[in-house]
């Protein structure tokens, strides 16, 4: 796969990865979902996943939309800049409780899970954590920086630029 210079700027949709060896500000807003935010400070390279499912369903096409696809496709793009999973520090945000869910699976959790698991397996340091709870969050990350900053939202107004009232 092809590793394009994305703009300064990106905003990162659900099923998406972004892979960055300049300084991009990387835009999301996760909910159950999660976004892992990777980098390697010696390479000033990385990125961010945002995946919705833990773990491919066998009617779908397989994509970044399920974690276990979404992070491997993030290391490995990663290492394509450069990057070595060893040196590799990570941010794992996301996982909400999904409002309304009533089923008793809690996907959040299971996202939340999968990341872990992937990062563990690979040797990638998570140094920071904001999963769970009942609140989406904003998350703006810099990886060639490694600037990350994660809002906690009280509902969609806010997430979408409102005062979330």
């Amino acid at each position: 796969m092809p590793v394009s210079t994305p703009a300064a700027d990106v905003l990162l949709l659900p099923g998406e990865v972004s892979v960055v060896a300049q300084p991009t500000t990387i835009r999301t807003i996760v909910g159950s979902c999660v976004a892992v935010c990777l980098w390697d400070r010696v390479r000033r390279v990385g990125g961010v996943n945002h995946f919705l499912l833990p773990r491919p369903i066998p009617e779908m096409p397989p994509s970044a939309r399920f974690g276990t696809l979404a992070m491997r496709q993030l290391i490995e793009r990663a290492c394509l800049l450069g990057a070595k999973p060893d040196r590799m520090e990570a941010a794992v945000i996301g996982g909400a409780y999904a409002a309304g869910a009533s089923c008793g699976i809690a996907i959040g959790d299971e996202n939340v899970a999968v990341a872990l698991d992937f990062l563990a397996e690979m040797g990638v340091r998570v140094l920071r954590r904001e999963t769970g709870g009942t609140h989406g969050r904003r998350i703006l990350c810099d990886p060639a920086t490694a600037r990350l900053d994660v809002q906690q939202l009280r509902g969609w107004g806010q997430a979408l630029g409102g005062s979330g009232q």
